[in-house]
Formats: C-alpha cells, structure tokens, sequence
C-alpha cells in the first residue's frame, strides 16, 4: 500500500482538514447537548 508522493497533502491542506473534522465534532456535541437540554425542558422525568 505505496502512496505516490505527487499526492501527499499540503500542511494547509491537513490544517484545513483538521479544522473540518474539528468543527464536525464540535456540532455532535453541541447537538447532544442540545437534544439533552429539550429532553430534561419538555420531557420532565418522573
């Protein structure tokens, strides 16, 4: 499994990937948070 070094990314090109894995990540979570937030506000336990 040889990759072709023509093709190796840029350390822009990783930073900007990083970035959007980053900011994928961030959204999960504040989603979750989210979601928890609704659930406890309009869903009380018993």
């Amino acid at each position: 499994m040889t990759r072709d070094p023509q093709k190796r990314r840029t350390p822009a090109q990783i930073r900007a990937g990083n970035l959007r894995l980053g900011l994928v990540l961030l959204a999960v979570v504040v989603g979750f948070f989210v979601a928890a937030v609704v659930k406890q506000v309009y869903f009380p336990g018993h």
